[in-house]
């Protein structure tokens, strides 16, 4: 009967499958945590000076990139000697996540960095009280979320969004700039949602 045989070839199918991934994975994000290539660092830092522009010298000042998997960690000097002693292939994590590479080997910021990079921002976006549990929950800014908005702030730009009492939520990108606040309705899209501080709870599993 065809019935063994369509198992055995879905078997195999599989089997090729699953090795494929393994060694592709192994292969081009080794499990060991490494310096960054020429061609990755470049990358990293075209999405870098998006976010924080020239600020980039003062973030590495004291801290070296890592790269582990996908990942790329922000570590202290001081932390990479005191970690000296633990075998590399034995580290899960060092430091602060930046973001990470995709399958396509484009460079993505994530929510980890927030802490990191919100200090050097180019661009800030505050909100209001009433409107900072409505970003929290992966949404889009509206003009009528906005408390203020830092000065000369173009369309397409990257910021950062803090509430009332500066403490960052945040980040993603305009739809508007900070000259055309004043002559929008309350309704109309600013920032385009990109990440928040609200996946720690949505995505715990993801981002661990």
């Amino acid at each position: 009967t065809t019935k063994p045989f369509i198992i055995l070839l879905l078997f195999a199918f599989f089997s090729v499958k699953f090795f494929y991934l393994y060694f592709y994975v192994n292969y081009k994000y080794p499990l060991e945590m490494r310096n960054l290539k020429s061609e990755e660092q470049e990358k990293v830092f075209k999405k870098l000076k998006k976010f924080i522009g020239e600020n980039t010298e003062k973030l590495l000042k004291g801290h070296r990139l890592f790269l582990h998997k996908q990942k790329v960690f922000h570590v202290s000097d001081e932390l990479e000697k005191n970690a000296s002693s633990i075998p590399k292939d034995d580290l899960v994590s060092i430091g602060s996540c930046l973001g990470r590479f995709t399958k396509s080997m484009h460079f993505k910021l994530t929510i980890t960095s927030l802490h990191v990079l919100s200090k050097y921002a180019l661009h800030k976006v505050w909100l209001k009280n009433s409107a900072e549990m409505n970003f929290l929950y992966a949404n889009n800014i509206l003009k009528s979320h906005i408390l203020k908005m830092s000065e000369d702030v173009p369309i397409n730009a990257n910021v950062f969004v803090f509430n009332q009492n500066d403490l960052p939520l945040g980040f993603g990108v305009t739809a508007k700039g900070s000259t055309h606040l004043s002559n929008i309705e309350g309704n109309t899209l600013v920032v385009l949602h990109q990440a928040d501080t609200g996946e720690y709870i949505r995505d715990e599993e993801r981002i661990v």
